[in-house]
């Protein structure tokens, strides 16, 4: 029976059942699955999709597997996902990085335009640029009015070089005239002891949160659309009508072709997530804001930016 037939049979009944009730009484159609993250474990993209996973089996009693394959800026895992079977045994943890910029950028074995299904975006992830504390740039425009007094002498980074922050500032850079000098390291972490060892002037990314709250760092702008919680005055690439502001979300998806009746029921669960103390208290740890769109929207926001994304990279003389 789908879910549209249980409802009426429900309603016919004369009983009436709230949603989490209506949507635990309709298994998965499908066997157990297995949600694969391109991340180590440990890390933010392993919080959110242990989010997901634990809310499917609190609430639905779903055991769902967390399968990591680390390496290559996320591409190996979403090649896997991109070959399964579109049966709704293997879904994977959507981020920017391997499906808006890293086909523009080096061989991969997927195409994101057409080898996916994108279900839901579920969790909004800040990724400002920031100084230390202690800097004398203690705003954006300044940080634009000294580097254009001094050309090719701001030094900044990123957590990953021609990620979505580093093509996005570039880009920002542009716009504004801005001649700097960008500092590739191989993390966000070995990025932020630079910073804070008065090595680099600025770093663009995620890993902000337990900086922020030791007062080391001073944010100036955030790089996507939306206004960060903490500081919800900060301008942002989006206010200040830069050519990218895309928004760094984490969400699920599952090979092309995944049946409706399996992306409505993810739909269903994930929507439901969004509204429980328990998003909340991961939102709060991941430094992460409030965010769901179902599958329609969530496809529209992937290929809208990356085909954006693609024409900066051109514009910047990034691609290969």
């Amino acid at each position: 029976m789908d879910r549209r037939s249980f409802l009426a049979g429900a309603t016919m009944a004369g009983v009436t059942l709230p949603l989490p009730a209506l949507a635990a009484a309709t298994s998965y159609p499908a066997r157990d699955p297995a949600i694969i993250v391109g991340f180590a474990a440990g890390g933010a993209g392993d919080l959110a999709a242990r989010a997901v996973a634990k809310y499917a089996n609190s609430t639905r009693e779903l055991p769902v597997t967390l399968d990591f394959r680390p390496g290559a800026g996320g591409t190996i895992a979403s090649d896997q996902v991109a070959r399964a079977e579109p049966d709704g045994s293997v879904l994977a943890l959507f981020s920017v990085s391997p499906f808006m910029v890293a086909p523009h950028l080096q061989e991969v074995a997927y195409d994101p335009l057409k080898a996916f299904t994108y279900i839901a975006a579920f969790a909004g992830i800040s990724i400002p640029l920031f100084v230390r504390n202690d800097s004398q740039l203690g705003t954006w425009d300044e940080l634009l009015d000294h580097a254009k007094a001094n050309p090719g002498k701001l030094r900044w980074s990123t957590a990953a070089p021609r990620g979505i922050a580093h093509i996005a500032t570039e880009a920002a850079f542009r716009q504004e005239g801005v001649e700097s000098a960008y500092v590739p390291f191989g993390g966000g972490a070995e990025a932020v002891t630079a910073l804070l060892g008065g090595h680099i002037d600025a770093v663009v990314a995620s890993g902000y949160g337990p900086h922020l709250e030791a007062g080391s760092i001073r944010l100036l702008i955030e790089t996507g659309p939306d206004p960060i919680a903490e500081q919800p005055d900060l301008p942002t690439y989006k206010s200040r009508g830069y050519p990218l502001a895309i928004p760094a979300t984490y969400g699920l998806l599952g090979p092309a072709g995944l049946p409706e009746e399996i992306v409505s029921w993810w739909e269903t669960l994930v929507e439901e997530m969004t509204e429980s103390a328990s998003y909340k208290g991961f939102l709060q740890t991941l430094h992460g804001h409030k965010i769901y769109s179902n599958s329609a929207s969530f496809t529209k926001t992937v290929l809208d930016g990356y085909r954006d994304i693609g024409r900066q990279i051109d514009a910047l003389g990034l691609r290969p």
